[in-house]
């Protein structure tokens, strides 16, 4: 949370403590932790007053008993972050007040969790073989909500506790475009794979929907924090790459199981979506018919 806390005598306090100048509400602070006082040229300075947790120089993190402060220099005191200023300091001109975000008012929220869950039920019709069975279409829709709602709750629960703020339209705007995006992204590939004969393009598009869900991540993690911003985007590539190389080691070790299973795609597809010439069925018969004779050349071999 940041602050500003005008000195008006000198020298100013620095702690939890309530009859100080300057209050910090950081439980790693003690209740009397430093003391500053004005030096020459505009400068100041800080001096720990025998604390455990003492005093560092950003970015350094290496324990000091005192520093001078110049007007750009951060000094840390537990987990807290501060800078003198004198009061002529220059500030930045006042920035203009637009609206909010779009993504963070629910009406948006709602449109795209509708268009999720419409893509969801269209998926979900696809792959369903029977059509008079509505509980192939029921049950994933419900199962999905429920795994989105508890998904965006969680974001918002952990929004409220450290910023004070929910953002629950936001996280759930963030978190619905995204699956919204991959049942796109994920469609859009499959047919691609399948109208060139392209299993490459396959994983294209499992490598679209890995940086789909590192964004995502991301948008959850800025709602959520003050960090830097590379700093997040790290931490989401990092924690996505972590994820897909799980998948990937867990499908490799199936492998073995599926030596003798024949992989099918569950939908059908129309014939015209198919946009390289495949094999006759004159050529595919009498593949089959050679195959058959060596087959068979070979069994009289073993007799």
């Amino acid at each position: 949370m940041l602050a500003r806390h005008p000195v008006r005598a000198w020298p100013a306090h620095v702690g939890r403590g309530y009859d100080l100048e300057v209050i910090l509400d950081d439980p790693y602070v003690a209740s009397r932790h430093a003391r500053i006082e004005p030096g020459a040229d505009g400068r100041f300075t800080i001096i720990d007053l025998g604390t455990l947790n003492g005093l560092s120089l950003s970015p350094s993190w290496r324990r000091v008993d005192q520093a001078e402060l110049g007007p750009d220099d951060v000094v840390r005191l537990g987990r807290s972050q501060l800078r003198v200023r004198t009061p002529g300091y220059p500030v930045g001109p006042e920035r203009r007040m637009r609206a909010g975000a779009p993504y963070r008012r629910p009406a948006a929220f709602a449109a795209v969790a509708a268009l999720l869950l419409a893509l969801v039920a269209w998926s979900a019709w696809l792959g369903t073989s029977a059509r008079q069975e509505w509980t192939g279409l029921v049950v994933p829709i419900l199962a999905f909500a429920v795994a989105v709602t508890v998904w965006i709750a969680v974001w918002a629960l952990v929004g409220r506790t450290v910023g004070g703020r929910a953002n629950f339209a936001a996280h759930g705007f963030v978190a619905c475009a995204a699956l919204a995006g991959v049942q796109v992204v994920g469609a859009a590939f499959e047919y691609l794979s399948f109208g060139f004969h392209a299993h490459w393009l396959e994983a294209a598009g499992n490598a679209a929907v890995a940086v789909l869900a590192a964004f995502a991540l991301y948008r959850h993690l800025r709602l959520n924090s003050r960090a830097p911003r590379r700093t997040l985007a790290a931490i989401a590539v990092a924690v996505v790459g972590a994820g897909v190389g799980l998948v990937a080691g867990i499908d490799r070790s199936m492998e073995s199981r599926r030596e003798n299973l024949l992989a099918y795609d569950a939908t059908l597809k129309p014939p015209a979506f198919l946009w390289v010439r495949g094999v006759a069925p004159e050529a595919f018969l009498a593949r089959g018919a050679l195959l058959r004779s060596r087959a068979d050349a070979l069994a009289k071999e073993a007799d």
